[in-house]
């Protein structure tokens, strides 16, 4: 049997980690075990030495008995990373059913900028000037610096980690490569405005849509991953990339708190001692600037009307697209 049952593939920064919350009180789901984005499919060399799609099984879902009734399920907003489709149609039964959740393309932009800038995702100039002008003018300022510039404009799509606060709102782009792979009845598009109104809701909508009975004593209006830190320095954010880094490879790949739990547990000392210098309270809650909306809705134009397309969904009514 193939795993998983269903998987969410995001988009990050749209309510991934706020769903994932929710699904893992359901009796009637078991999600991966320990961690809440697997990286195996995100980094396939990795993957492939050891040992594919078996050791996913082993690693993820081995505590899950034989014959266990209840769904097994991935939460890993990652999954939009170019090639992981791809990855994932070798792998996974046509029939795995998908659930993507989306957000107006300009303000997940906006958050994926201020959240990823404290990961070491941004270059050193891009932090300082922030840091300067502040979240709305360094937004701004970057927006313009790549999409101004033909020759980073065309590389968007195909570095989409490189420009991740871009990339990852192209949806239409995205949902393609999944519809190349697997079945578009098995897909389920929720939007993250209409999910944060009523969770339950859109909740119970995704129950049905995975053949799950509701269930009672699950709490909802969870706000998870909102991401209210900045980087303390550039060069902090790069040394925490690394040992964040770091800190995959050993308990994600390795799952080294199951067969060296007290070696681990020194490492994660250091790793937390390493997040918390390298990043601090964000006092700056500046919204984006209307002039960087504007060009934004305008470039993301093209794509909204491919994902309407694809989805059926009336996506620029909800996003109040002019």
């Amino acid at each position: 049997m193939g795993y998983p049952d269903f998987v969410c593939m995001g988009f990050q920064k749209c309510g991934t980690t706020t769903l994932f919350e929710i699904l893992r009180q359901h009796p009637q789901v078991a999600l991966c075990r320990d961690v809440k984005e697997p990286m195996l499919y995100r980094v396939p060399i990795l993957g492939t030495l050891l040992g594919g799609h078996r050791y996913y099984k082993r690693r993820y879902f081995g505590h899950i008995p034989e014959g266990d009734p209840r769904l097994l399920g991935e939460v890993n907003a990652g999954l939009t990373f170019r090639n992981c489709a791809k990855r994932l149609g070798r792998n996974l039964s046509p029939d795995t059913k998908m659930i993507f959740m989306m957000r107006n393309p300009a303000d997940r932009s906006y958050s994926a900028y201020k959240y990823f800038m404290g990961r070491g995702f941004f270059p050193a100039s891009v932090l300082r000037y922030d840091r300067k002008h502040g979240h709305a003018a360094g937004f701004d300022h970057y927006v313009h610096s790549v999409l101004d510039n033909p020759r980073r404009r065309a590389k968007v799509m195909w570095n989409r980690t490189k420009y991740i606060s871009l990339s990852q709102s192209r949806y239409g782009a995205c949902i393609r490569d999944y519809l190349e792979k697997f079945k578009p009845e098995n897909m389920k598009f929720i939007v993250f405005e209409e999910f944060i109104r009523d969770e339950e809701k859109a909740c119970r909508e995704l129950y049905e849509f995975l053949g799950l009975q509701d269930a009672p004593g699950i709490h909802y209006n969870v706000k998870s991953n909102e991401g209210k830190d900045r980087p303390v320095s550039p060069f902090r954010t790069k040394v925490f990339m690394i040992v964040k880094g770091i800190n995959y490879f050993l308990y994600d790949f390795c799952a080294m708190s199951h067969w060296a739990p007290e070696l681990y547990r020194k490492f994660n000392r250091l790793y937390r001692k390493t997040r918390d210098r390298s990043l601090e309270e964000d006092p700056d809650r500046s919204r984006m600037l209307p002039e960087t909306r504007a060009y934004l809705m305008q470039y993301f134009d093209a794509d909204i009307r491919e994902t309407e397309r694809l989805t059926g969904r009336n996506l620029r009514g909800i996003w109040n697209c002019e």
